[in-house]
């Protein structure tokens, strides 16, 4: 969310629109002096001369505090969704307990859910209840529109950085090297990942990442006997996943939870990486039409089949990597993200 939105920021800012970004994150000393855009950390909305000539108040993500400091401004903010808060008190919409069928006519009840009581129940109302103040609900995929279901609802995708466009790989890769992507957390399904590895011998996977469960499937991979062929790496910048994929033969996604936009495919594909990917959310959306490779199910079997079928086949990955590219480059880059959001500002300024 910050990533996208320092790139939507700066986009406006270069076509000489007055940017202000109020926020609560941290910066090293004199980090902001180069942004081209004003930013003020640590105020409210509500902060006295904050919203003073304002046209539009863009709130990134469903923040109450947000939403009702632009409210008593007078303000009808834009609320760009990224994830479930609109339907879930968690904002995930998923449980390691069991599969989560929340929706917006639930309010917030899911038998799986560790806040599935009244307390829960009502901080959805509550989210809902902001949502309906927007004057325009950005959702970030058409699968995440469709379950969030709020009112004056439009979709426009993240906006993948420059920098991975930049990062275009060649085809100078290994053979049947995986590469995983992403924070080591119980959804994003890295389990299943090892599994599917135990199925497939001579497969090799490097994994760039760190959380909580790093340790738990470093053991899982020991245990099932793929810890040689199986490397974690540890954390990457941008630039260093590049490196990573340039050697890869596929980046794979095994999310276990419906993932609400999927930045990890969508870097892939605007540096020209063929994606294997669970079918998670908007993982589909993003890799149709030929633009990656989706499994039938979220389990090892499925996945293992998928991949085998990916690193087997050079021609068809090639095909999947000019999809994918191409698509990033027409949907996903700040040049096609920005001109979107720009239409919905000035609609909501006139």
């Amino acid at each position: 969310m910050e990533r996208y939105a320092e790139d939507l920021a700066g986009w406006m800012a270069a076509r000489d629109h007055c940017v202000t970004v109020i926020t609560h994150t941290p910066a090293a000393a004199g980090a902001d002096c180069a942004r081209p855009y004003r930013v003020i950390r640590g105020r409210p909305l509500i902060a006295e001369g904050v919203l003073a000539g304002v046209d539009v108040v863009h709130v990134n993500g469903l923040s109450l505090k947000a939403i009702a400091g632009a409210l008593i401004g007078k303000q009808r903010p834009i609320v760009t969704h990224a994830g479930y808060q609109a339907i879930c008190p968690v904002g995930l919409a998923w449980s390691a307990k069991g599969r989560c069928d929340i929706a917006a006519r639930t309010s917030g009840h899911c038998s799986v859910c560790p806040k599935q009581g009244l307390a829960g129940r009502a901080n959805v109302r509550l989210h809902r209840a902001g949502a309906a103040a927007a004057a325009v609900n950005v959702c970030v995929s058409r699968h995440l529109a469709e379950r969030a279901n709020v009112p004056r609802s439009v979709t426009i995708y993240n906006p993948v950085s420059d920098g991975a466009f930049k990062a275009e790989l060649g085809s100078h890769q290994l053979d049947d090297v995986v590469v995983f992507a992403g924070r080591l957390v119980a959804e994003k399904g890295l389990d299943v990942l090892l599994h599917a590895l135990a199925i497939l011998p001579g497969v090799r996977l490097r994994i760039a990442g760190e959380g909580p469960m790093r340790s738990v499937w470093q053991r899982l991979a020991a245990e099932i006997g793929v810890d040689d062929r199986a490397e974690f790496l540890g954390a990457k910048s941008l630039a260093g996943l590049g490196e990573l994929y340039a050697d890869a033969t596929v980046v794979c996604v095994p999310s276990a939870w419906q993932e609400p936009f999927g930045y990890v495919a969508a870097e892939a594909m605007a540096m020209g990486r063929a994606v294997v990917a669970t079918p998670s959310g908007a993982l589909p959306e993003l890799l149709a039409d030929d633009r990656g490779f989706v499994a039938a199910a979220p389990n090892p079997r499925a996945l293992a089949t998928t991949l085998e079928e990916a690193l087997g086949d050079a021609y068809r990955r090639r095909t999947v990597e000019r999809k994918a590219r191409d698509f990033a480059l027409n949907d996903l880059s700040i040049d096609s993200v920005g001109p979107k959001y720009e239409a919905i500002y000035q609609a909501a300024a006139s």
